[in-house]
């Protein structure tokens, strides 16, 4: 490679080297050597010139001739002295170091001193008060975790941080060995979502037993992604929107989860445990729950229940329309029923209490089956139960005699229950066909007696099991009734708060309707799902409604696993 040369004009007398170390000490007035200090900052210029030696063409001695520059005002008029120096001797300058070499002391002893404090307080007993960038949040600062760390010789840090257990050099030797380390400034700067680390492991041993989440899920995350900790003694702050939308904004990992989801069986997705609860359990959608989505009201997708037009699997035979407004229920209450009257919320108001048929159904439905003894009424919720009562009428009448007035003798009361027997059987025929039709009648109306000997259409003497329940017959036992199935949770990936939607801005009196959300007054079916659909949420939750859309308010990312419940 040949070597650049200066332009032709270039002029090294004037050519400032900020690189040196030195510079001229009268550089600050504008009145600068024109040679530079040395390399140990001596100011080398004693003259304004070095005279040079010329000898013209035809002479035998030469003589001295001036260089001082044009640009510092030409050759002196006098010019230099016999001897060959300049008549104009100039006072030595006192240089003074560069900024260059002022920053590079600067940063020396910047480094020097930051060591000497790091050393100091990573290996002074105030350490670990040193490097905590913050307090624990409120989930880390349980018992539990307190137990935990005073366990630990080396404070609260390596509970969790089991590189801290080490000394300082080891904790160095371990950054360089992560992934990814110090020196990978390109993946440092990547803002995509870090996957597990030797760290979540030590979270796993206080959370033992949740999944990390649904079965496809193409890569998994480091628990910090989602949870960041040190950031005060409060709650720790839900997850931002921004880690969910790192996979479900994404189409080409959605993508990749269907593909994964293709080659996973159906209960795979099953693996939330009921743990007591009845809950609704939707079939798996034929691409799973794997579409892009930005946020809730714009672009999340309808929920299942409505897109799939799935029905309530209940065989119970139930219409809301009649109950919310039929006249013979005005009779009983003294008013029309209202929601409140079955479905009561439970403590924390988050839920509402399970349906009772001893508390919500009975004062209605009384069960007796015969208008001389109203108060003797069929037990319900076992039909083995119910058949034994029906075949032991007669003790039954009797037993239900010795409560009353002028029956309280023993063979009074069974001859009471003798002639109601009687009775009974005039009536109906036999047990046989009295047990057909308790359990399996289910007339509203029947025949009665009118003046004049005309037939006419009455209510029926009582209504079966069959009238409410699915009832099949059984060739050895008891007829099958089927159990009503009442969900106490029908969204289960989903987290609802009732409490903090009974009150509303939008509304005069602050209360909402349940009608706004649930149309019961028009259900005539039991298969009908009264949940809202999504529309209906997002008239509150999207920014016109003013209400947060976040995912983690309605969504869990973790739950524990089936394989994780026991008995304990």
């Amino acid at each position: 490679m040949s070597e650049r040369l200066p332009p032709p004009d270039f002029n090294t007398l004037q050519y400032e080297r900020p690189n040196m170390k030195w510079v001229c000490g009268k550089a600050s007035c504008g009145q600068a050597c024109r040679l530079g200090p040395d390399s140990k900052g001596r100011c080398r210029v004693t003259s304004e010139c070095k005279p040079a030696y010329e000898i013209k063409p035809g002479e035998k001695t030469g003589r001295y001739r001036c260089t001082r520059p044009t640009e510092h005002g030409g050759p002196c008029p006098g010019g230099p002295l016999p001897d060959g120096t300049c008549c104009r001797r100039l006072t030595r300058c006192a240089p003074v170091l560069s900024l260059r070499a002022k920053r590079i002391n600067f940063t020396i002893c910047t480094v020097i001193v930051t060591t000497g404090l790091l050393l100091v307080a990573l290996c002074g007993p105030a350490r670990w008060n040193f490097i905590s960038p913050g307090p624990l949040s409120q989930q880390h600062s349980t018992f539990t975790f307190a137990h935990r760390a005073k366990q630990d010789e080396k404070g609260n840090c390596a509970v969790c941080h089991t590189a801290a257990r080490t000394g300082v050099a080891s904790w160095f030797l371990n950054a360089d060995k992560a992934k990814p380390g110090p020196h990978d400034f390109r993946e440092l700067a990547s803002t995509d979502p870090v996957g597990l680390t030797a760290i979540d492991q030590n979270c796993l041993q206080c959370h033992a037993g949740h999944s990390f989440h649904e079965p496809n899920v193409v890569d998994e995350r480091s628990c910090g992604t989602c949870h960041v900790e040190h950031q005060g003694p409060g709650r720790m702050h839900s997850p931002p929107d921004s880690a969910c939308l790192a996979c479900h904004a994404d189409s080409g990992v959605m993508q990749a989860s269907i593909m994964s989801a293709a080659s996973l069986p159906a209960a795979a997705f099953d693996y939330r445990p009921v743990q007591g609860r009845e809950i609704f359990h939707e079939p798996r959608p034929r691409d799973g729950y794997t579409r892009v989505v930005h946020s809730f009201s714009r672009d999340h997708p309808e929920f299942e229940f409505i897109a799939d037009r799935l029905k309530d699997p209940d065989t119970l035979k139930f219409n809301h329309q009649l109950h919310l407004g039929s006249t013979n229920v005005t009779a009983i209450k003294g008013r029309k029923l209202t929601c409140s009257d079955c479905h009561q919320p439970d403590s924390s108001g988050y839920h509402f209490q399970r349906i009772s048929f001893d508390l919500h159904c009975q004062q209605c439905h009384s069960l007796q089956f015969d208008v001389r003894n109203p108060g003797l009424r069929i037990p319900h919720g076992d039909a083995e139960h119910v058949r034994a009562f029906l075949r032991s009428l007669q003790q039954q009448y009797a037993d239900y005699a010795a409560g009353k007035p002028g029956l309280g003798d023993q063979g009074q009361a069974q001859a009471y229950g003798a002639e109601q027997l009687a009775l009974l059987r005039a009536e109906y025929g036999s047990g046989e066909e009295l047990e057909r039709r308790v359990f399996f009648s289910e007339a509203r109306w029947a025949p009665a007696s009118a003046p004049g000997g005309a037939t006419v259409t009455g209510s029926a003497v009582f209504p079966g099991c069959a009238y409410c329940h699915e009832v099949k017959p059984s060739p050895t036992g008891a007829p099958q009734v089927t159990d009503p199935v009442l969900p106490d949770r029908w969204l289960i990936h989903g987290n609802f708060n009732h409490a903090k939607h009974l009150v509303s801005a939008r509304s005069a009196d602050g209360k909402v309707l349940c009608s706004e959300c649930h149309l019961a007054e028009s259900s005539k079916l039991t298969s009908d799902i009264l949940l809202p659909p999504k529309g209906t949420c997002a008239e509150c939750h999207s920014p016109k409604g003013g209400v947060s859309e976040n995912c983690s308010m309605c969504h869990s990312y973790h739950t524990p696993r089936k394989d994780f419940v026991t008995d304990r």
